[in-house]
């Protein structure tokens, strides 16, 4: 997962520009992924496919599920404003 640091400073930059639209910097914006996260990611998901995976296919896997659950996180806030 993403280091504490990393998302602390996420966090802090946020706060520092309450003036930009924060909701959609939070979907759009790329994160930052270590290479052992890759690492250990590959390997879960080569035990479940069956097969090797590179670094690139976790860096997929991991793009992918975040972005499932940015859609989800989305939803939910959608939802809440009705």
């Amino acid at each position: 997962m993403l280091g504490t640091e990393v998302v602390k400073a996420t966090r802090r930059a946020t706060k520092r520009d309450g003036g930009r639209n924060v909701q959609a910097d939070l979907f759009s914006r790329r994160r930052v992924v270590d290479e052992a996260f890759l690492e250990r990611t590959a390997r879960l998901f080569e035990a479940r496919m069956g097969r090797s995976l590179s670094t690139e296919d976790a860096r997929q896997i991991v793009d992918n599920i975040g972005g499932f659950f940015r859609i989800l996180a989305e939803w939910e806030r959608i939802d809440r404003g009705k």
